[in-house]
């Protein structure tokens, strides 16, 4: 493989499509739907978790060099028990929800009366994921030149239209909580933020492969190619948001997730606008399946030298049976993994990124994050006084950020006992 010029436009145009999946598709409108009025506030809030960090990420994974050196300078514990977590989110959660929604948003609505299991499409999808997940460089190219063009161009049509065309005006808000907060909170269901790190190892292998040997090289072509990225995601949420706070008036709040999506389609596409769209569906929905695959092979052949292909195979048959719970039952079962993940892969980013090496600043960092999110799941899913009490006492825990304020302060805390500890060891 040979570099080309327009290398830098063709890998930013497949993390785009990495990252544009299934959540990618049916959040972002739920959202505006929910928020209202206040949708570019929440969209603001779901573009730190759903845009920066994912660009953050990839940025950080370039500049410490490898997966190890992102969550592995806490502790061996730590990175085994941080890295199995994060696999086992994407084989049995983000992974078969990307077949869940092609068959519930992609292919039901063109079925009319005519059944089909979903058993015998989830089979399919990961066959054909399997195939094109064993080859990972022309995975990447096909991504970035054929699906990704597919998906922008049908997703920005239906926003254009239902710009044009609104169906009403936004108004007050469903739920009434802090609308940044929420959108924050929902962009991790998305979970780009804590892949990116591991779409960015596929990345970097296929840069080598393309002859880019050189950091500086690599970084700048990362950089070029993560504005690319970061563009199209933000132009697609911001229409997306938009499209779901129009329906704020004229949809019941409980309308799930896919049927909102097929409604858009069938009032801005027409005719044929759920076989156009489903077309987008499964090819935003495969594309993700793909880079989810390498990534969970390219990780065990290279941490704990598994055959890629072996683990490939293993990854798409758990990942084709959990796809039949369908989207919503794979929501739930994700939103408590991703609510402890989340907190701990936004630390290490920012220690990343900001060239934090120090192994104690590190942990406590990573330590009160962890337990502070397990802290947040606890009192969101349970009535507990005593616990309840703790929590609303710790700053931002009302807008739902009840870890952040605690962790720079043990970071800064950590930091000032060791400048301490050497001065005395100099005096």
């Amino acid at each position: 493989m040979k570099k080309n010029k327009l290398d830098w436009l063709v890998i930013g145009l497949a993390l785009f499509s990495m990252f544009f999946g299934a959540g990618n598709l049916i959040f972002p409108p739920s959202i505006g739907l929910a928020m209202g009025e206040n949708w570019l506030v929440s969209a603001m809030g779901f573009a730190f978790t759903g845009i920066g960090l994912p660009v953050l990420g990839v940025l950080t994974m370039n500049k410490v060099g490898s997966f190890e050196n992102f969550a592995g300078k806490v502790s061996k514990p730590f990175f085994t028990m941080y890295s199995l977590l994060l696999m086992a989110s994407v084989v049995f959660t983000n992974t078969p929800r990307t077949a869940a929604t092609a068959y519930e948003l992609g292919l039901l609505p063109n079925l009319g009366s005519f059944h089909i299991s979903p058993i015998i499409i989830s089979i399919v999808f990961f066959a054909v994921t399997l195939y094109m997940s064993l080859n990972p460089s022309r995975a990447i190219d096909q991504v970035g030149k054929f699906l990704t063009p597919t998906i922008v161009t049908i997703v920005l049509s239906m926003i254009v239209l239902g710009i044009t065309n609104k169906v009403a005006a936004p108004g007050a808000s469903h739920v009434q909580v802090n609308s940044f907060g929420f959108g924050f909170s929902q962009g991790y269901q998305t979970m780009d933020g804590i892949m990116a790190g591991l779409f960015s190892m596929v990345i970097l292998a296929n840069l080598t492969a393309r002859g880019y040997t050189s950091k500086n090289e690599r970084a700048s072509l990362i950089k070029r190619a993560s504005i690319v990225t970061g563009t199209g995601l933000s132009i697609i949420y911001l229409g997306l948001f938009y499209l779901g706070a129009t329906g704020n008036q004229y949809f019941p709040a409980d309308i799930s997730r896919p049927e909102l999506v097929s409604n858009f389609v069938n009032i801005f596409l027409g005719q044929y606008g759920n076989l156009i769209f489903g077309i987008c569906v499964i090819a935003a929905c495969l594309s993700t399946a793909v880079a989810l695959t390498m990534v969970v092979s390219e990780f065990f052949s290279k941490t704990y030298n598994m055959d890629y292909k072996k683990v490939a195979v293993v990854s798409c048959v758990l990942s084709a049976f959990m796809a039949n719970f369908g989207v919503d039952k794979i929501v739930v079962i994700a939103s408590p993994i991703l609510g402890i993940l989340y907190p701990i892969t936004i630390v290490l980013i920012f220690l990343g990124i900001l060239g934090i090496n120090s192994i104690a600043i590190r942990r406590s960092c990573v330590g009160v994050s962890g337990i502070l999110a397990v802290l947040q799941i606890v009192v969101d899913n349970t009535e507990i006084g005593a616990i309840e009490s703790i929590y609303r006492a710790i700053p931002l825990s009302s807008q739902g950020f009840v870890w952040v304020v605690p962790t720079v302060a043990a970071g800064l805390l950590t930091y000032i006992l060791m400048k301490d500890a050497r001065e005395l060891a100099r005096a």
